[in-house]
């Protein structure tokens, strides 16, 4: 995102997640059903459901060799629900699926009236199926609450392992480094869509840190589908609407006055002999709409990031502070 240059988007999210896939944007749940020899169970019929699953939940019964398959899934949590005539019923839920994962889960079923539960190897942790190299995820609780500035997406990927940024930690620069890689050979992808500049590896475009449902970082060992990158592959899905319209609002604001001071640094041809940090002016204002636009068929996502950050470092001029400018919209 350019600093100072307002970038508006409008985008109206429309998923049929059964039909259709964005490249790395969605998930895929694969299971297995057996009883307890260890033999697989024909004809069992499995559920999942999830907010984020647009038309409802889902069912399949698994095949000859006791499997199921559930392609092109929204990221999101969702629940397995696994019936069998004869079997006590199975409920697990708490299946994180992100953006390009494929998770796999091996239920084992115990007959009914000896047991009412049934054992899912693996429950409770992520099971990648075609993960390799080195990926990092940060789900929606964790970008809630990690310890980074509000200005971009960039200071999340600082974060990861192996993830470095190559210019000092400011909001007017996001070049970074994947275990040494040029920073001309990483790919942005934003739902899907490639927004990597071919001449320089920025990412021309960003959206707003409360517009971010997820994001997936694969530093090393890149799958074959994104060709040959020396770098990582970085790809940011934005939130989408549900069946019930949410609404919400919040600022964040500082004034210099709540600012430390702590180093004073002579400052030639300046106003005055010596400077400090001053900060001049912080807003940063989102919003945020999503619902239905026909219930289990179509959502909506929107909203709106006001940020304004002008400041100056010891040794400069206070009278000419450093100024950085975003409007963005989704």
């Amino acid at each position: 995102m350019s600093r100072g240059l307002s970038t508006l988007c409008l985008a109206v999210l429309v998923l049929v997640p059964r039909l259709t896939s964005g490249q790395g944007l969605t998930g895929t749940l694969i299971g297995t059903v057996k009883d307890e020899q260890g033999h697989p169970i024909a004809g069992a019929k499995v559920n999942i459901s999830s907010v984020a699953l647009i038309g409802g939940p889902a069912s399949q019964p698994t095949n000859e060799k006791g499997l199921v398959r559930f392609p092109v899934l929204p990221p999101g949590e969702y629940v397995l629900d696994v019936e069998f005539k004869g079997f006590a019923p199975r409920h697990d839920a708490d299946i994180s699926i992100g953006p390009g994962a494929t998770i796999e889960r091996t239920v084992i079923l115990k007959l009914a009236g000896v047991s009412e539960s049934l054992v899912v190897e693996g429950a409770g942790s992520r099971v990648e199926a075609r993960s390799s190299g080195v990926e990092t995820r940060f789900l929606p609780e964790v970008l809630r609450t990690i310890p980074t500035r509000r200005f971009s997406m960039i200071d999340f990927l600082r974060a990861a392992p192996g993830m470095s940024p190559t210019s000092t930690a400011n909001g007017t620069n996001n070049t970074l480094s994947s275990f040494g890689s040029g920073t001309n050979e990483n790919t942005f992808l934003i739902d899907g869509t490639n927004f990597t500049c071919p001449c320089s590896g920025f990412a021309r475009s960003e959206p707003g840190v409360d517009f971010i449902q997820e994001i997936q970082i694969q530093s090393v060992g890149v799958s074959a589908e994104y060709g040959n990158m020396q770098g990582a592959v970085i790809n940011v899905v934005t939130r989408q609407g549900s069946n019930r319209f949410l609404y919400d609002a919040s600022y964040f604001g500082q004034t210099g006055r709540l600012t430390a001071q702590p180093v004073r640094v002579i400052c030639r041809n300046c106003s005055q002999p010596e400077s400090a940090y001053v900060r001049a002016e912080y807003h940063d204002f989102t919003t945020n709409l999503g619902g239905p636009i026909v219930q289990d068929k179509i959502w909506f996502f929107s909203g709106y990031q006001f940020a304004r950050d002008h400041d100056s470092q010891p040794g400069t001029d206070p009278r000419w502070p450093r100024t950085s400018r975003q409007n963005k919209a989704v």
